[in-house]
């Protein structure tokens, strides 16, 4: 990784699908840019701020409303959980450069667990840094050993946000399983993409980060036969869901329009499972 440039900004260099923890990140600072913000996130802008990158690349994902409904969504999901769960562990699976942690700023009681890659963990690292009860795992979520540090004896609250789509069905199926068996019970929350939403971005997604989504799900009870443990609780699409109705007027009725629509309607869907 390359230190601070000639602006005083860090440089970064990622590859591939670790790339895309940036435009994440953007869609996160411009909303908090915003008069009327959804997540009100001062931790992303400033850690974009900190940042040497052409962050106007991603301008072909407008301003970044879905991704930012679906983290309000994810946020609201795992607030009602930890408020029932105060003694709860929480696993941000992909946690790229996300700031939940300091979006929901769990009490003291909650055990918070952010995994990713060693690379991304590093730069992580120039913005957070470990302390009692919070800690990040420098790991791919795929492999097989890195869910042996996490304590079993508390309920845990599993979020996989904008990641799953990079894995091979395979893949996820065999992570629900690990969890599920390390875990005696809890919930998870993630975001799968339809087959249309995955040819629809297949070009732009290549071109600009060299990426590649895998896993597309066109049934969500395709899903359910994955794992005979997990049971489905909600099913929501993003555009459908009641934080959209916190956009600007433009938005809701675009949204509402696609929503018609099941091709669109169902491009990305917020799902919460438990075990």
């Amino acid at each position: 990784m390359d230190s601070a440039g000639t602006t005083g900004k860090q440089k970064i260099q990622l590859e591939r699908e670790q790339q895309t923890l940036l435009i994440t990140l953007y869609a996160k600072a411009l909303d908090n840019q915003q008069q009327r913000s959804i997540l009100h996130d001062d931790k992303a802008e400033e850690i974009m701020g900190q940042l040497e990158y052409p962050f106007e690349r991603f301008s072909s994902y407008g301003n970044g409303n879905v991704m930012v409904v679906r983290a309000k969504q994810m946020d609201a999901w795992v607030s009602d959980f930890l408020k029932a769960h105060p003694l709860a562990t929480v696993l941000n699976l992909g946690c790229g450069l996300d700031t939940r942690v300091s979006r929901i700023n769990p009490p003291a009681s909650v055990e918070w667990f952010d995994v990713d890659y060693p690379e991304v963990i590093e730069v992580r690292k120039r913005f957070y840094a470990n302390r009692a009860g919070y800690t990040m795992v420098a790991s791919s979520i795929t492999a097989s050993d890195w869910l042996q540090r996490i304590p079993q004896n508390k309920p845990v609250m599993v979020v996989a946000e904008g990641v799953l789509e990079y894995l091979t069905q395979d893949e996820v199926q065999s992570l629900f399983r690990r969890i599920t068996h390390h875990f005696e019970h809890g919930q998870m929350v993630f975001d799968v993409m339809n087959s249309f939403a995955v040819r629809t971005g297949k070009a732009s997604l290549k071109a600009l980060t060299g990426a590649e989504h895998k896993w597309a799900v066109d049934n969500t009870e395709d899903i359910d036969r994955l794992s005979e443990t997990l049971q489905r609780v909600a099913d929501v699409s993003v555009f459908r869901s009641k934080y959209t109705r916190q956009l600007p007027f433009k938005y809701r009725v675009l949204y509402g329009a696609m929503s018609l629509f099941p091709n669109f309607r169902d491009m990305i869907r917020l799902l919460m499972y438990k075990w």
